[in-house]
């Protein structure tokens, strides 16, 4: 069995805090290209297919990122977990574009499979022994995290990078005598 990092994730600390910030940045950059897009198609001479096209801009700029979070987050938890956050995104998506298209049954049921999806997420948390956060993490929100033992791998197929690494026998140091 493999050791987890200390935090529960599988995933290291800078792994985690690079994908997040790129991901946020994403959102805001492709969602800003298509409020811009949206805008310029308000102009006389603006072809007709510009404000779809930053529809479609805006969803992207919003939607990817969001899959790519939930995925990695899921990783992050359980080799494997990335199916849950496919499928929270995928109840996401359905119940925005069953609101959207006025589409009753299709935005409940979208409902419905995020609402599986968060939960399923903290399932796999509470097994994995990862904080989980009531509220926002620095504004007094309440971190709930199992703390009975170290976090164990229960799942299988940590990364070999955050294994515990032990340093060798004669390379440098203080020696026995």
């Amino acid at each position: 069995m493999t050791a987890r990092h200390p935090n529960g994730f599988r995933f290291s600390d800078e792994f985690i805090k690079k994908w997040t910030n790129a991901l946020i940045i994403t959102l805001f950059v492709v969602t800003g290209v298509g409020v811009a897009l949206g805008l310029a198609s308000d102009a006389d001479a603006a072809p007709s297919w510009l404000g779809e096209a930053a529809v479609v801009v805006i969803v992207i700029g919003v939607v990817g990122p969001i899959l790519a979070s939930a995925v990695l987050g899921g990783e992050a938890i359980r080799k494997g977990g990335g199916v849950i956050g496919l499928l929270f995104t995928a109840g996401f998506v359905a119940g925005g574009a069953g609101k959207g298209f006025e589409i009753p049954w299709l935005m409940w049921t979208g409902g419905v499979v995020a609402a599986l999806g968060v939960l399923s997420f903290w399932v796999i948390g509470w097994i994995a022994k990862v904080p989980m956060y009531i509220g926002l993490p620095r504004a007094h929100g309440k971190v709930i995290q199992r703390k009975d033992s170290p976090p164990r791998d229960y799942f299988g197929g940590d990364d070999p990078r955050l294994r515990v690494k032990r340093p060798r026998r004669g390379s440098g140091g203080s020696r026995r005598r």
